[in-house]
Parts: structure tokens; C-alpha cells; sequence
């Protein structure tokens, strides 16, 4: 890559498992899963210094939780049911000194997001819905005042299978770079960036999955291997935020390049 483009890393004791920007722009959550304890841990990340601020864990009475929305102070989550059943799941607020959540609603579902509250089917009258103020857990009398969220700046690639017309223009492309494609591409294209992951077919029916930063020529500036020793293939491999590439490596450690 450019010596103009920098690069910084952080790696994590487990496995990222999600990672989420969020309506404030500096930040940025990461999920780590440690399947041996069976422990979600929760890292918010701030890019400007490059460092983790905030820190929570949950054990095995929160096991699934998935973030809807958090910032500097705290954190909201839902938790599906054993069925999967979308219209019941559990919604928790927790800050970030852990312990018990601040509030939380049992088999409901979240209607609406805003940055201050949520709107849920009311707990006892049918075809009826009530706000829950986020910092509190009452419920608002008043339909709350819709504040414009913060432009959230990311960008995720599209994705190419095999059996897409386009798929066959990438073989084409890195047949020059003895690379050859297989199962699907991801492709951004972002001011004078081209991003693209592919997997490559290894031994024993393995695969490995990388990504290439080009230039608008299409002249490969820099290529990472994401991961190896892969099964089968995922979703989302890298995205950009705030003309940053985000990935990550090994499974657990998170890479940031600046575009």
C-alpha cells in the first residue's frame, strides 16, 4: 500500500464475532465470543486515539444478544427466544459498569429505534404500542420528538455469486495475478478506492479468503489474506467507515486502513 495510507490493528483475546458502528461517529462496537466459557464481551472503540474505552461482559444467562444501538454510556440489546421467534424476543438496557440491566422487557419486540427511546406493542392491549424512554425504562406519555440521526458514512460491498454475468469479469481480471475466484466476490467501489474479497480453492476442500486494495487503474495496491482453512463462505468480509477499510484478520484481530 501507498506509504500515505496507514494501517493500524488491534487484536482481541477471542474471536470477533460482530462489529457495529453506531450514531456516533468516533465509535465503534466490538464483539468478541468466547466459546469455551461461553462469554459475550463487548469493546467500544474509539478511533481518535485508536483505543478501547469501555469494556462489559455477559455470561451464559445472556447468551445471543445482539445490539440494536449503545454510545459512551450505554448499551441496548435483544435476545431471540429458543424458537426464533422474531415477535418475542427479550430487550435489555445495560450500562457499562455491568451488573443488572438498567431495564429490560421480556417477550415483546422493538417497533421503532430512535436515539433516546423505542417503541414496543403495549404489554397488556392488543394492536396498541407505547415508547420506553432508553435512560429510564418509563413509559413516555408523549410521542416523542424524532431527532435526525447522524449520518452513519458506511458502506458495504456487493456481492457477486458464481453464477453472476459479473462474477466471470473478476476471473477474468486476477487471471493476470494467477488468482482464481471461486464461490463469490465482494466488490466496493468508493471515491479512488476499489475494494474486492474473493476465496481461492486450497487443498483438502478448504478455501481462503482475502481482499485487494486497487487503485482506479485497477492496479493492485496491497492484498491481505482474511482467513484461511475455511469451510464455507460469510457475509460482509470488510466494510468502509469514515473512508476507512475495516476487517479482520485471524478471526480475532481488527484491521483499519485509511483510504
Amino acid at each position: 500500500m501507498a506509504a500515505k495510507n496507514k494501517h493500524h490493528q488491534v487484536t482481541f483475546d477471542f474471536p470477533i464475532k460482530s462489529i457495529v458502528p453506531g450514531a456516533d461517529e468516533n465509535l465503534l462496537l466490538i464483539e468478541t465470543n468466547d466459546t469455551l466459557s461461553k462469554t459475550q464481551t463487548f469493546l467500544l472503540l474509539s478511533f481518535e486515539p485508536l483505543e478501547i474505552i469501555q469494556a462489559i461482559s455477559f455470561s451464559e444467562e445472556y447468551t445471543g444478544l445482539v445490539t440494536k444501538s449503545y454510545n459512551k454510556d450505554q448499551l441496548l440489546f435483544i435476545q431471540y427466544s429458543d424458537q426464533n421467534n422474531p415477535d418475542l424476543t427479550n430487550v435489555y438496557m445495560f450500562d457499562w459498569n455491568g451488573g443488572a440491566p438498567i431495564f429490560s422487557l421480556q417477550k415483546t419486540r422493538i417497533i421503532e429505534l430512535g436515539l433516546e427511546w423505542i417503541k414496543v406493542p403495549h404489554p397488556h392491549f392488543v394492536n396498541k404500542e407505547v415508547y420506553i424512554d432508553l435512560n429510564s425504562g418509563a413509559e413516555l406519555k408523549n410521542t416523542p420528538v424524532i431527532k435526525e440521526q447522524i449520518e452513519d458514512n458506511i458502506f458495504y460491498a456487493t456481492a457477486y455469486p458464481e453464477e453472476s454475468e459479473y462474477f466471470q469479469w473478476f476471473v477474468q481480471y486476477f487471471t493476470k495475478h494467477n488468482i482464481t475466484p471461486c464461490r463469490e466476490i465482494e466488490y466496493l467501489k468508493i471515491k479512488n478506492s476499489i475494494l474486492i474479497a474473493y476465496y481461492e480453492n486450497k487443498e483438502g476442500g478448504m478455501m481462503t479468503n482475502s481482499l485487494v486494495l486497487l487503485d482506479r487503474e485497477g492496479t493492485i495496491l496491497e492484498r491481505v489474506i482474511l482467513d484461511e482453512k475455511l469451510q464455507g463462505i460469510g457475509k460482509d468480509t470488510f466494510f468502509v467507515y469514515r473512508n476507512k477499510a475495516i476487517f479482520v484478520t485471524g478471526k480475532n484481530t481488527l484491521n483499519i486502513y485509511d483510504l
